[in-house]
């Protein structure tokens, strides 16, 4: 899941409130007592990260101010100065360059895609071309400015690795244009897909020339190209992405309301030891007895009101509190985290009402029975500290990314395939069919005062997920 924070532009902080609610079928056997809230962290993965800066792939072949120019001015001071200086503004600019270069191109293919009419979308294509050439090849005059005796070999290498990216970034982008296109007998420009593989084949054979491992080939598992695609990805991506330091929230307030627990079931002790002693005197049998038991009604009332009062602060105090810093180390903000089961009549109406269960196919779900987990989100952001990340490229919002591990989902599931029966003139033969679950999904998202509600629904089987589907 992926959701985009926007930043106003006034205002000295904004907050978001986000809701996942989570319907499984009973079935699945994933209830509080089977999957616990350190469960459920562990199989959440959160990534807080600023929004790419977006610039349109035009600009990228302006050599005056575009990202290119940015970054032959950085290269051109690193190769003037002493290394030691500019090294992590260098890998730091390349990183950005090529993030930046990669949502420019994924909007560009996304955008030739929606395009209706054929002709305007075969010339999209082929403009695409054009400029991802000359993107490329604008890129890799500059290894002239950086490779001198006076820079560093990591600060060369790291720019190899942009190369790298680059190309491996054109490939796979072109692939996925090529995909979408129309076959050639329905393509206005029948050479347009000659030049797209002529763009797959080239990068694939300037990879080759410059001895990069990452070279595709039908005959092995390409473990090496899928293994360096993945860590370029990442080290490229890492120049996005904040650091997050969690803590755990409300402790203050939990250990005092555990000592008034404590301090009622020592106070119900001490009373019953008074009121023994008042009638029986000291020192006697029954008082021995009232206070043995008054001790084993003190140590249950405890875990009582504390188990209580747990279930009772969880509406208002959050599991974690997870604090936001830039790479300089300073706040950009924070966010907080709490994990429960909850109660059907506990739901809020809006989500109620969108989880109707009148479809045939959620019988099992909404009249056998389904466990409810919720998961509550609340992000704090300071607008202007997030935007001085990035000092020369404008920016206008924060991704939150949580890749949730369903696995604890499937452990009691039947079997993927089933026997089925059907007639045919010879009588009947077998078929197989296919055993599904469904998990429902309730996103609310609150924002200046309005909420949004999405739903979704996740179809599974023991191998895992099949699809989602947004209702």
């Amino acid at each position: 899941m992926k959701l985009s924070y926007p930043l106003p532009r006034t205002g000295g902080s904004t907050s978001y409130e986000l809701d996942l609610y989570i319907f499984a079928p009973q079935s699945l056997g994933v209830h509080p007592n089977t999957y616990s809230k350190q469960q459920f962290y562990t199989d959440l993965q959160s990534y807080i990260r600023v929004k790419t800066p977006s610039t349109q792939l035009a600009r990228f072949e302006d050599r005056e101010v575009g990202p290119l120019a940015e970054l032959r001015i950085t290269l051109a001071l690193a190769a003037e100065l002493s290394p030691k200086d500019l090294s992590p503004k260098v890998e730091n600019q390349i990183k950005l360059f090529c993030c930046i270069l990669k949502s420019a191109v994924r909007d560009f293919v996304a955008f030739v895609h929606r395009t209706p009419v054929a002709e305007d979308r075969n010339r999209l294509a082929g403009q695409y071309v054009e400029s991802v050439r000359k993107i490329a090849a604008d890129y890799r005059d500059l290894r002239t400015i950086i490779q001198t005796p006076n820079v560093s070999q990591r600060t060369l290498d790291i720019f190899l690795f942009g190369d790298e990216y680059i190309s491996l970034l054109i490939e796979d982008h072109t692939y996925h244009l090529l995909n979408g296109l129309p076959p050639n007998d329905e393509c206005p420009d029948p050479d347009l897909g000659l030049r797209l593989r002529d763009l797959i084949e080239g990068e694939v054979q300037y990879r080759r020339k410059r001895r990069y491992a990452s070279i595709p080939d039908e005959e092995k598992d390409n473990e090496t190209l899928v293994f360096r695609r993945g860590v370029l990805k990442k080290y490229m991506a890492s120049i996005l992405f904040l650091n997050t330091k969690v803590k755990t929230d409300g402790l203050l307030v939990q250990q005092i309301l555990f000592g008034v627990a404590a301090a009622i079931a020592m106070i119900f002790a001490t009373g019953a030891a008074f009121i023994s002693q008042s009638v029986y005197g000291s020192m006697t049998l029954p008082v021995f007895v009232t206070l043995v038991v008054s001790y084993i009604f003190k140590d249950r009332i405890k875990d009582l009101l504390r188990f209580h009062l747990s279930r009772r602060m969880t509406r208002f105090l959050f599991d974690h509190k997870t604090h936001i810093y830039d790479a300089a180390g300073h706040g950009v903000g924070f966010c907080k985290e709490s994990f429960e089961f909850t109660k059907d009549r506990k739901l809020p109406p809006e989500v109620r009402e969108l989880r109707n269960r009148e479809h045939i196919t959620e019988i099992e779900n909404g009249w056998v029975g389904e466990d409810t987990l919720l998961y509550r989100k609340r992000i704090q952001l300071f607008p202007e500290r997030v935007r001085r990340v990035f000092a020369d490229h404008e920016v206008d919002g924060v991704n939150d990314i949580m890749r949730l591990n369903v696995q604890e989902f499937l452990r009691k599931m039947d079997d993927p395939k089933k026997e089925l029966f059907v007639m045919d003139d010879e009588g009947y033969h077998r078929i197989s069919g296919a055993r599904v679950y469904y998990i429902n999904l309730i996103l609310r998202l609150v924002y200046d005062g309005k909420s949004t509600h999405t739903r979704y629904r996740l179809v599974l089987n023991r191998k895992g997920i099949k699809r989602i589907e947004a209702l």
